[in-house]
């Protein structure tokens, strides 16, 4: 089997209303921005993949080229490809093994050798709000099916954060589990600064989440502030945990090995390949870290971070961002209806692992040229 194209489409997907994402201080956006990529072979089968971001010109610049006849089953040699195009490009490596599943006739859980089928979910807010929203948002997740919300959290004072927290667990009675994202670690533009926070507010805020039994406390400190990290890791109970924008297999190795975080976050689009993150997630294991890798941008990336979590028998979990008025399932998760498949909660707050070949995602490709760039 050879590689005979790979084809890259900027999309713009418009959200039904306006969105305030939490880790961009004062932005305001109305549509996902996103790149679908899609590597045909000679043998009919395509495979899918994508990441957030206009990108098309350097998949088909610095990516395709160098993949055009090559065995999509070598996934280890053709990662120096797209790890070299730049970040964000390691998505492609979905697409490969979207073709290897299909070819193979399963699920990539399954290819792979599953430890479980079905993986519990959280529900990911987006924006800040008000802890009157949240609350709120708390309740509609739970009436949905979730067990567990992960809040956004970082206002000038410990005790306006407290009150989301409060809110929330008032509302549920106790019996939905919250996270905690303080979004420090990010270092996309915005318009305003935002609260950032040294170790002293950090330690302060993770004791009084860890009082009101709050599971995970996330990127608390900047990316590469291992001894403050490792420092609250150490002094605090609650689990901390990060990873979203480490990028390759040596950043993921410091880590693990030094003990940075409890749980490790990475993403098939953004920190390395599919291929690379099967490795972190051993890696994990050896160490007696949860692996929990982030939400991957799209349904598409969603579906091999689902696979992914049903290969690591440790404690995981799968990240479904969903504002309901907002950045909704269907155009984030689906992209507007490009996604025929959707990746959504049981009864019980679990999801299971697409059962159709590769990664189990439908594409409706007659929809692309509605939103192409």
């Amino acid at each position: 089997m050879k590689i005979i194209d790979v084809k890259a489409d900027n999309l713009t997907i418009p959200y039904p209303g306006e969105v305030r994402p939490a880790w961009q201080p004062g932005l305001v956006v109305s549509s996902h921005n996103f790149t679908l990529v899609r590597v045909t072979t000679d043998e009919g089968i395509t495979g899918f993949a994508g990441t957030s971001g206009h990108v098309a010109g350097t998949v088909l610049g610095q990516v395709r080229p160098y993949l055009l006849g090559e065995d999509p089953f070598a996934t280890e040699r053709l990662a120096r490809i797209y790890r070299h195009a730049g970040s964000g490009l390691w998505c492609i490596d979905m697409a490969l093994w979207d073709i290897i599943g299909k070819a193979a006739n399963l699920p990539l859980y399954r290819l792979w050798g599953h430890y479980r089928n079905r993986v519990q979910a959280y529900a990911s807010a987006v924006e800040m709000g008000t802890p009157e929203d949240r609350a709120e948002l708390a309740l509609h997740y739970q009436a949905l099916g979730f067990n567990a919300m992960k809040l956004r959290l970082h206002n000038e004072r410990i005790a306006d954060d407290m009150e989301f927290i409060d809110a929330c667990i008032k509302a549920t009675e106790g019996k939905m589990g919250f996270m905690v994202d303080a979004n420090q670690a990010t270092n996309l533009p915005s318009p305003e600064r935002g609260v950032v926070w040294d170790y002293p507010r950090a330690l302060r805020t993770a004791r009084e989440l860890e009082a009101r039994s709050v599971l995970w406390l996330e990127e608390p400190l900047s990316r590469y502030d291992f001894d403050n990290l490792i420092r609250l890791r150490e002094a605090t109970e609650i689990a901390i945990s990060g990873g979203e924008k480490n990028m390759g297999l040596h950043e993921f190795r410091w880590l693990i090995e030094q003990g940075v975080y409890d749980i490790i976050q990475p993403d098939a689009a953004m920190s390395e390949g599919v291929s690379q993150l099967r490795k972190i997630a051993a890696m994990a294991e050896i160490y007696k870290r949860q692996f929990v890798p982030h939400h991957s941008m799209s349904g598409i990336g969603l579906a091999a971070a689902l696979h992914l979590c049903c290969i690591f028998p440790g404690t995981t979990w799968l990240e479904l961002m969903y504002e309901p008025k907002t950045r909704t399932i269907e155009c984030y998760q689906q992209l507007g209806g490009i996604i025929e498949s959707k990746i959504w909660i049981g009864p019980d707050g679990f999801v299971a692992a697409p059962e159709g070949p590769g990664l189990g995602v439908v594409i409706n490709e007659k929809r692309i040229k509605k939103y192409a760039v």
